[in-house]
């Protein structure tokens, strides 16, 4: 018996001994690879001051390791507009569906001098002050779009709204300011940017009638023949003075020049 005893004596003590302090959990984002990128802008705020804008974020957010330490960066002043990054670290934006929501953060950026009326750039996208609040300004329009309609300002966002190569740039047949007439060629750079020797272009070019509403012009109607049948089929209210004349747009055809040799290269 007594040999049994001793034998249980280290195992109880082992069982009754106090617990030493517990190993923390390691933190996965200690040994990340954080990387800075643009965080999203969602509104603009005046103040707090007259010098001081706040800025809402929202962060990446759903996991360990999304966002940390949002911040202001490359803040300049120029020709009257203040300029600023906004940026945040994140060990997980790389991977696709990582950071599935967002969190708002707030950060504010100080001026020089009185803010005002001047415009503000934040992440390469224009924000103006509207009414005591800022509003994101057009990227086709910019912050202060003309009145008139038919400005080229206005004629050329209807054309980036259109499904066209981005190269493509309207001809303004007609536009009284509530009816707008243009051809567009489809694919005017299909041989690249910078034309490949010898290759031709040829694209189709339509015509598109389009309409004047609160946010920009509207396509009613699109043809390649002449004439109003087209549109006044969409839009029986088009007045047929800026249509009676017109022609079949036919098709825009171009080919660049060859290399020095005569001959494209390869041929």
């Amino acid at each position: 018996m007594r040999h049994i005893a001793l034998l249980l004596v280290p195992v109880l003590l082992g069982a009754c001994a106090a617990p030493g302090p517990a190993t923390p959990p390691p933190d996965p984002s200690a040994s990340a690879t954080w990387t800075t990128y643009q965080a999203e802008v969602s509104g603009v705020t005046p103040g707090p001051g007259d010098s001081t804008v706040t800025v809402e974020v929202r962060a990446l957010a759903g996991r360990e390791g999304c966002s940390r330490d949002v911040r202001v960066t490359n803040q300049q002043e120029e020709n009257g507009v203040i300029f600023a990054s906004i940026v945040q670290d994140s060990a997980e934006s790389a991977t696709f569906g990582a950071c599935p929501t967002f969190t708002p953060v707030r950060v504010t950026i100080t001026a020089k001098e009185p803010i005002g009326r001047r415009p503000l750039t934040l992440n390469e996208q224009a924000w103006a002050l509207r009414g005591g609040a800022y509003t994101r300004c057009s990227e086709d329009l910019g912050c202060d779009p003309p009145a008139d309609r038919c400005d080229p300002v206005w004629t050329r966002a209807a054309v980036r709204g259109l499904d066209v190569s981005r190269h493509s740039q309207g001809s303004v047949e007609a536009c009284d300011g509530t009816w707008l007439v243009m051809t567009v060629p489809d694919d005017p750079a299909a041989c690249g940017a910078e034309p490949r020797p010898g290759c031709t272009v040829d694209t189709a070019v339509r015509r598109y009638f389009l309409h004047n509403e609160p946010a920009g012009w509207t396509v009613v109607a699109q043809t390649t023949t002449g004439g109003c049948d087209a549109v006044l089929r969409a839009e029986p209210s088009f007045p047929r003075r800026l249509c009676t004349d017109l022609k079949p747009t036919g098709r825009y055809v171009t080919t660049a020049p060859t290399g020095p040799s005569g001959a494209p290269p390869g041929g």
